[in-house]
Parts: C-alpha cells; structure tokens; sequence
C-alpha cells in the first residue's frame, strides 16, 4: 500500500520551479516555522542553518558505493593522524554563530560538537573533510549519544552504498530544538541543546523505480550505554511508525512533500523500505572498540564525585585503548566542574552554618537577657 503524506496546504497546489526553489518553503509545514534559516551550499553537502538555534536544522548529503573513499588517485585520509580542524563557518553572521570557546566550555556538561554530515564519509579530498569541521555542520549533542549510538546510525547509512539494488540514496539529517535555552551560568554560555536528533532516509530500488522508499529515525539526544559484547545492533525501535509520519511533521516542521520535491523526488508513491532490507548494523571489532570507548565518555562525565571519578579515569586508562585524547579532555572539564561545585557546596554549609550559629547566639542571649529579667523582679 501506498503512503500518501498529508499537506497543510488546503487547495491542491501544483508545485513549480519558484516554490521548489524557495528552500524555506520547506519548514512550513506548522505556523511556528523557523524563519531564520540559511542555505548553505557545500561541497558534497546542503546545511539548512538555524540562525536562531544557531545549528544546523536539516543536512543532505547523498550516499554511493564510493562514500567515505578518496578521489581517483587521491591520497587517503586517516583522522587518527590529525587535529580535528573545528572552525566557525565564515559564510554565517557573526551574530549567527557560536564559537569554538562556547564549545569547548560546555564540554564540562558532557557535550560535544557533533557533526550532521559525518567526517568518516566524506574523505573525498582534504578540503571536503575539512568542510564538515565547520560549526555550520555542527549540533550539540551530548557524548555518549553522540559517539555511540548516533556513530551507529551513520554507519548503517553509510552501509546502504553497498546495496547494489538501491540508487539515489539521500539522507537527511536534523535536530528538534528544546523549547528554551539553557544558561551554563558559571561558564557564561546559553546554549538551545537538541532534545531529539532524527535522520530522514530515502532511496529509489532498481526493481521498483516509480517508488521513493522513505523511513525516519529518531533518537533523545541523551546517552544511550551500548553493549560492546553483541554482534548485531538492531535500529528499527527508532523508526518512527508510519502512522506518525504527519505526527513528525508537525513535531519538526518540515514538509516532507516539499522537502523531497526539492531533491527532484517523485512524491506520488512513498513507501516505507523496513521489509524490504536489514535495519540490523554489524558490530565488527572497530565498532565495538567504538562502543566500549563510548561508554567509558559516560562513565567519566555522570562521575558523582571526585572520588568516583578519579576511579574511572584510573580503570579508563587500563582499557589499552588507542587513543583517549578527548576522554581526558572530558576527564579534566568534568574535574574542574565538579572541584567547583565541591566548593560551592562547602561555601553553602558554611553559609549556613554560620546562620545557624549566629541564630542560636540570638537565642542564648535573648533567653540569658529574659532569664536575668525574671531574676531581678524576684
């Protein structure tokens, strides 16, 4: 059966080159549209960039056989061999934009920048990769989610290149923004963090070319502790049900219909693809490696105390992995926070302490007054 999603548009409009091209037609799916938006063009990707959330609310990039390797003759790209080239996008207002010290410091809550249009796939050239390092391409995420789960739902994208049957392979990328910001006051940073992180997929089958197969993934942007042992990871509980597709409309505000109409796809019959192939992702060693280290982000940044993390850091640096560069950046943040917070603690009680004692300094005087009262009246 065919899945026809529902239009706010009363009339029956026929779509043409002007409204196609006008991309914020594509975010007005519901009356509280962003209207700050800004398309920017790169390489191998699209960034459409909140300039009210100040990150990126969708990202398209395509997927082939050939995602994530170099040009013809190109070199290689090893990124365990380089600084992550994180740089703020001069192409945006300044006004738009956060910096690298905003991100750096809210490290310390267990945020990272996470990329939209993923590092690993597109290795193209030098130039590409560096293009995905731009804060345009970045969201706020928190770690764990970020480097564990999230990781795999890229790999499974990634992965769909080397379906022989499928072409036009488009995935989009988002985030739903928080209802507020939320004020890190002690580093002097106000951030909108994501609640939610979605990708919408989309390809066409060789066997059914009249189809636009479409599914949405759809994930908190919270940490989500992925067990390194198993050897399949199944993605299909982050599908949202087809029913609930108008639901996700409404949710993000992006028109479907319009949104594929703007990629030149045929909007007549959308079917979801969950039958036809393998929402599972394979956890070969690199990706369980992926996992365990994912899951020691966690450890490190929920420490309770001093004391506790202290213990991990020590039982994280006896896991032998090969390079925990951002863990202990992660390490350190979390240790100053909470070093601070040990102190404001320490102030507070002390505060109170010396409330409590001047007010029973006032009772014993007031009562030692009273009592002497009461002794000269006899």
């Amino acid at each position: 059966m065919h899945y026809k999603i529902k239009s706010r548009n009363k009339s029956k409009t026929k779509f043409n080159m002007n409204n196609i091209i006008n991309y914020k037609n594509i975010f007005s799916y519901n009356r509280k549209n962003d209207k700050s938006i800004i398309f920017l063009k790169k390489t191998e990707f699209d960034i459409f960039y909140s300039c009210k959330y100040k990150y990126p609310i969708l990202v398209k990039e395509t997927i082939t056989s050939q995602t994530g390797n170099p040009e013809l003759n190109g070199e290689r790209i090893d990124r365990s061999k380089l600084i992550d080239p994180f740089m703020e996008d001069i192409e945006l207002p300044i006004e738009c934009r956060h910096s690298l010290e905003d991100y750096d410091k809210y490290m310390s809550y267990g945020l990272s920048m996470g990329h939209n249009a993923p590092a690993g796939q597109h290795k193209t050239n030098i130039n590409v990769f560096n293009e995905t390092f731009l804060l345009s391409n970045i969201t706020p995420q928190e770690m764990v989610f970020n480097s564990g789960l999230w990781a795999l739902m890229e790999n499974w994208c990634k992965k769909l290149g080397e379906n022989k049957h499928l072409y036009d392979i488009t995935i989009f990328t988002g985030s739903i923004p928080s209802n507020k910001n939320i004020n890190f006051k002690d580093i002097g940073v106000s951030m909108n963090i994501p609640q939610k992180m979605f990708k919408i997929v989309c390809f066409k089958h060789i066997d059914k070319p009249n189809i636009t197969f479409m599914e949405i993934l759809i994930a908190n942007n919270s940490p989500y502790f992925i067990n390194p042992n198993i050897n399949n990871y199944d993605i299909s509980p982050y599908l949202v049900s087809v029913k609930s597709w108008n639901w996700f409309q409404n949710f993000s505000s992006i028109n479907i219909n319009k949104l594929l109409l703007f990629y030149g796809f045929d909007i007549k019959n959308i079917k979801p693809f969950r039958t036809k192939i393998s929402l599972e992702i394979h956890l070969h060693r690199l990706l369980k490696l992926l996992m365990q280290k994912s899951n020691w982000y966690g450890y490190l940044i929920y420490a309770k105390n001093i004391k506790e993390l202290e213990e991990k850091w020590k039982e994280c640096k006896l896991q032998n992995f090969d390079n925990i560069q951002y863990h202990q950046e992660f390490y350190e943040r979390v240790k100053l926070k909470l070093i601070k917070e040990s102190k404001e603690n320490m102030f507070s009680k002390l505060s109170s302490s010396t409330n409590n004692l001047e007010t029973y300094k006032k009772t014993l005087i007031y009562n030692f007054n009273k009592n002497k009262s009461k002794t000269k009246k006899k």
